[in-house]
């Protein structure tokens, strides 16, 4: 009998950054159901991706907040060719790292659990090492100052460029007609809101289990006064979410119980 039991789990990523997850799942004997609640636009005005292009050369560190960033700022980047070879690349992720790689390009990710934090402590970043120096950040529109802040604070000339938007996209039919999903897996702060947003007045979000890509998310779950049990990610990775989501299964939470069979759990 495979793990996940013919459970349908809610994938709740961009469209197109949700089929390795996917995979994981069904390799798992579970069935992903996929609800994007974030859509990803690009930014009609480049010109600053375009200026930071010319004056490369300007900066010591290139730092990738996530693979949409690689995907929205790189072919930009290269257009005019390589890249110089004294800019050392950062991704923060396992993804955007490997995204980089796919474009042809080497660099540093974090180590577990491969997020900003973490990023802040390798060497390459602390103070010693970035004092005086130029630090450009590829990140969408909005999102935390932690990165930036802490660089800031040793010493680092820090600059954003912001090269894609976050949007609410709008809440399919299907999904408010649901009557089985079993377990909720949600990646951001902003994912979490916007699933409330498009679902609001949804009993079923109060009433099966959670699967938070970080603490942070999950604390983002829990302000919104969900009861239910709530597992963490050891790893910002899809392998630490089919980690966390295998976690669940299984696991008696009370009247939460993740039961062998296709039943719904918000049923039970």
């Amino acid at each position: 009998m495979t793990s996940l039991h013919q459970l349908n789990i809610l994938i709740t990523r961009p469209a197109h950054q949700a089929d390795s997850l996917c995979a994981l799942i069904r390799a798992q004997g579970g069935h992903p159901w996929r609800l994007p609640v974030i859509a990803i636009e690009g930014i009609a005005d480049n010109q600053a991706l375009l200026t930071c292009r010319d004056h490369l050369e300007q900066f010591a560190d290139a730092i990738f907040i996530s693979a949409n960033a690689v995907e929205k700022a790189l072919p930009t980047l290269l257009a005019p060719g390589p890249l110089p070879s004294s800019l050392q690349l950062i991704g923060i992720g396992k993804r955007t790292v490997a995204l980089l790689n796919e474009f042809g390009q080497t660099a540093l990710c974090p180590p577990p659990p491969y997020n900003t934090e973490t990023a802040l402590a390798m060497p390459q970043l602390q103070a010693l090492a970035v004092a005086k120096q130029k630090i450009v950040i590829f990140r969408g529109e909005g999102g935390r100052e932690l990165l930036a802040d802490t660089l800031r604070q040793r010493g680092a000339e820090v600059s954003y460029v912001n090269v894609y938007r976050r949007l609410q996209p709008p809440t399919p039919d299907w999904i408010l007609k649901n009557q089985a999903v079993d377990i909720i897996v949600v990646t951001s702060c902003e994912g979490v809101q916007n699933l409330f947003a498009m679902l609001e007045g949804q009993p079923w979000l109060y009433q099966i289990p959670w699967v938070a890509m970080s603490q942070r998310v999950k604390t983002e779950i829990q302000n919104r006064g969900v009861p239910t049990p709530i597992s963490v990610a050891p790893t910002a990775s899809d392998e630490g979410l089919i980690s966390a989501i295998l976690q669940v299964v299984g696991m008696e939470y009370g009247t939460y119980s993740v039961r062998t069979g296709a039943t719904s759990l918000w049923e039970r």
